[in-house]
Parts: C-alpha cells; structure tokens; sequence
C-alpha cells in the first residue's frame, strides 16, 4: 500500500505539468505566420498592353495602302462594275482564269466512252495516236524527275485537246447514236439532222452538260462558216468538246 501511495506521489507532479502545457498549448494565439495572406487584386488595366494609345498609329509608323489593289492605278467602282457586266455573271467570270486541266486520263476515258478507238492507227495520225503522242503537250507527269501532271491548262496543252476532239469527231459522230448515256428514253440520237443542224440533246451528250440555244446557234454557225459541210461538222464537234473541257 506504502509502494502504491510513493508511486502515485512521485507521478503526480508529472502528469500534472503535461496538463498545463497542454492547456497552454491550446490557448495560446496564433502567430502571424499562420494568418491568411491577403487577396492581391490584378488589375489588367494597369498592364502595359492595356494602357491607352500604345498601339496608335500614325504618319511615321502606319503605312498607307494603295486604293487599288492591282497594278497600283485607283478604278472608279463604277469602271470595275462595268467590266465585271462586260465579262458576265460570277459563274462566268470565276471561269476565266480558274479552271483546271482536265486530266488524261479523264480525257483518254471521255472520248473512249464517246465510241473513239484509241489504239486506232493510220498514216494520217488518228485522235488515239495523237493522244498518245501528245502527253508532253498535255502535261502528262514525268515522275523520273519527280514532276506530277499539271492540274493548268498551257497554250500548248489547249491546242492539242482541240486537235485530239476534231481529229476524234468523224468517230463520235458515228458512234453517237449507240452511246448509252447519250440516249433519251432509250432511243440513241443523231450529232446532226437531217438539214445539217446541230442536235441539241448530242451537244449536251458531248459537253457533259445541257446545252443551250446558245450552244446550238454556235454549233450551227460553224457548220456553216466551214468550207464543207463535213469539215465543218468536225471542227463544230470539236469545238464544242474543247470549249466544255476548258471551262472556255
């Protein structure tokens, strides 16, 4: 019992002390280390970049663009509104200058599709031999030297399509009857009439479009203008075949 009451005295003081640090502890207030920093409020209108005036332009740092973009010369709008009427509607005028070459291989299946042999041969060159002959002129690739096929039409490349669709049109106007996607309801029709006149449903067979009055008073007129009527049904076929694959 004695032991029991010594152990107990000598533990008391002890326990007693980690109570008060513990209270001590507790009570004590938090240092400033331990506060909430304050919110920082950016203010952007205070950056460099916001600051009014500091891109304003002026006589030594803005540079004056010409009125006119092309070959410096200022046109009234009224003068560009009259060539824009003289060159015709946008769906005409975007044509001019922005139409791309027809392929040779699209142009190898037109006029095999149209009943042209194109290994055909003879001594007066055939619209096959021409074709074959005249990749160069055509823009066909050359992929030794790394060079694809033009996707632009050349002078060189438009005058031999059209030699290639005249030399090519005794046989479309043959064959044009038996075509398949010429016929209408199933009856194949003729290039010409009986009086020579071009017919309007083969023009828009040949074109891969509808024709139009136009197209048909055109057609007819070189049929006419020719030195043979025979020649000038070539050259009328052929004429009409380039005009509609060179966006012409």
């Amino acid at each position: 019992m004695n032991r029991f009451i010594s152990i107990f005295t000598r533990g008391a003081p002890l326990a007693l002390a980690a109570g008060l640090f513990a209270t001590a502890c507790v009570e004590q207030p938090p240092s400033d280390n331990l506060s909430r920093p304050a919110p920082v409020i950016d203010d952007p209108t205070t950056d460099f970049e916001n600051q009014p005036g500091v891109f304003a332009g002026d006589e030594d740092n803005t540079h004056s663009h010409m009125g006119d973009l092309g070959n410096g010369v200022y046109k009234d709008p009224f003068e560009v509104l009259a060539q824009r009427q003289e060159e015709g509607p946008p769906e005409v005028r975007t044509r001019l200058h922005s139409c791309q070459k027809l392929q040779n291989a699209a142009l190898q299946n037109v006029l095999v599709s149209l009943g042209v042999n194109i290994d055909a041969t003879s001594d007066v060159p055939t619209a096959g031999q021409l074709y074959k002959g005249g990749t160069g002129a055509l823009g066909a690739a050359s992929y030794d030297a790394r060079v694809g096929e033009a996707i632009v039409w050349s002078a060189a490349g438009a005058a031999k399509l059209f030699d290639i669709f005249v030399q090519a049109a005794p046989e479309i106007i043959t064959n044009l009857p038996n075509v398949e996607q010429c016929k209408v309801d199933g009856v194949g029709v003729e290039m010409f009439d009986a009086n020579d006149q071009c017919n309007k449903d083969a023009i828009s067979c040949i074109m891969g479009r509808p024709a139009t009055d136009s197209h048909v008073a055109i057609c007819n007129k070189v049929v006419t203008s020719a030195s043979t009527v025979e020649m000038g049904k070539r050259i009328a076929v052929g004429t009409m075949m380039a005009a509609a694959h060179s966006c012409e």
